[in-house]
């Protein structure tokens, strides 16, 4: 090993830095996949709060490079959710053009959430064309009402097709059942009132027509590994 290399591991050590672990990557990638995309952007502030690898002589070099890096971890998310790897690799192409012409180092911290959007707004277009008409609707019935109790029944009233056949391609096309496509969608949405409104737990649980706050508490701690509570108070 260079005695560069050596410099550069010990400097690393000495501030307390760790390239993101294998974990936080393998979730980031899994929640941009499932477009996650508030659960996408936690993972990728707690990422943000380790120190930096220092990857050129310049602060805002340094930023760009890591930047780089994150666009090519995005666009592997991207091909593994089945977008075409050209559509992928344009994307990146042009990432990299903007991270390239930022000049301002706040403005290219911001600039990797918004790659993170963009990528997962690629996924779910990708996902809807490949969808059939049935899904479609499905998806759209499900985001109309998410405030609602939404029951199987409905969805046989909305596509007048059997149980059976939507739930089969549903899962099929979506890779979820229907009653957890539900349920996901409802935690991330109610992510939003435990971090930004003063709606109780229970107030929460009730707006998204859970049965009991138990069962939500139940539903969010395993989508996310959290109770409520502990999402609420924890600084993500």
């Amino acid at each position: 090993m260079s005695q560069k290399l050596i410099l550069t591991k010990i400097e690393k050590h000495n501030n307390h830095y760790m390239h993101p672990s294998y974990y936080l990557e393998k979730r980031l990638l899994n929640e941009m996949k499932r477009e996650l995309r508030e659960s996408a952007h936690e993972t990728l502030r707690s990422v943000n709060k380790l120190e930096r690898a220092r990857l050129a002589d310049t602060p805002i070099r340094s930023i760009k490079n890591s930047l780089i890096a994150s666009a090519t971890l995005f666009t592997r998310a991207a091909i593994e959710a089945n977008v075409p790897p050209e559509d992928a690799f344009s994307l990146c192409d042009f990432c990299i053009l903007e991270i390239e012409r930022i000049t301002n180092i706040k403005v290219l911290q911001d600039y990797e959430y918004q790659m993170l959007d963009d990528y997962i707004n690629v996924i779910h277009e990708n996902k809807i064309q490949s969808y059939n008409n049935m899904t479609i609707r499905i998806i759209e019935y499900i985001h109309e009402n998410i405030t609602e109790t939404i029951t199987l029944e409905d969805l046989v009233k909305r596509v007048n097709l059997s149980k059976e056949y939507i739930c089969s391609m549903f899962k099929k096309n979506v890779g979820l059942g229907i009653i957890e496509y539900i349920n996901y969608n409802k935690i991330e949405e109610s992510k939003y009132f435990l971090k930004y409104s003063n709606m109780s737990i229970s107030d929460i649980a009730f707006l998204f027509n859970f049965c009991s706050p138990g069962y939500f508490s139940s539903v969010f701690k395993k989508q996310t590994g959290l109770t409520p509570r502990q999402f609420k108070h924890a600084k993500l």
